[in-house]
């Protein structure tokens, strides 16, 4: 079941309040026994100096590291401190077997889109995150069997490629055994090119694989 919600949470939140006109993408979120949770992400904006001051400041974040430095955005590695409430969500999360298919974030908020197994995958998600006082927004919902198989999927060439080759390097493995960077060396391109292909294709697949029907 594909669901796509709002979440109001406060990561990162004093840093985004702080630029407003930034604007964040998630590409991994991931933990050990030794880290609570890492997000790594894409900052894109043009005040990305200001912005790390900020993060300095942020109660959630632990650390940050700056990954890669392309123009007008740059690669963050964040660690979260383990008192922040997404760090016990991100564990049910992965409790529930619930996948995290794109996440993004600016100054009014998160928005996420998930794969859950089944609708009580997602309730029991749901109440996680208001035990934490976090509130949830559906916006839509895709639910029922399968409909069509991926070679069904209306894809493209890049696409078809670029998601085959994200599971055969363990792109989809929790944790990740290769970056978009990577990814996108695999078929010859850019990380940011990579990311735009992959997205559009799992954007498809999710429409085309799973029932027409939205329930509000």
């Amino acid at each position: 079941m594909f669901v796509q919600f709002t979440l109001d949470s406060p990561l990162l939140d004093r840093a985004l309040s702080a630029v407003p006109d930034l604007s964040l993408d998630i590409e991994k979120l991931d933990s050990s026994p030794t880290v609570p949770l890492r997000v790594v992400f894409w900052a894109r904006g043009e005040s990305l100096d200001e912005f790390e001051d900020a993060l300095a400041l942020d109660p959630t974040v632990e650390t940050f590291t700056v990954l890669a430095n392309e123009r007008s955005q740059r690669l963050y590695c964040v660690v979260v401190p383990e008192n922040v409430p997404c760090v016990d969500l991100y564990a049910r999360l992965i409790d529930l077997h619930g996948v995290l298919v794109d996440a993004t974030c600016d100054d009014s908020g998160w928005t996420m889109e998930m794969l859950f197994p089944d609708r009580d995958a997602f309730g029991s998600f749901r109440r996680a995150c208001e035990a934490a006082e976090l509130s949830v927004t559906v916006e839509s919902i895709h639910s029922g069997q399968v409909g069509r198989t991926t070679a069904d999927a209306d894809l493209t060439p890049a696409q078809r490629e670029i998601l085959s080759r994200a599971v055969d390097v363990g792109y989809f493995d929790i944790p990740r055994e290769t970056t978009l960077r990577g990814l996108g060396d695999e078929v010859g391109v850019s990380g940011q090119a990579a990311s735009e292909r992959l997205r559009r294709g799992m954007e498809t697949l999710v429409r085309e694989t799973l029932s027409d029907h939205i329930e509000e």
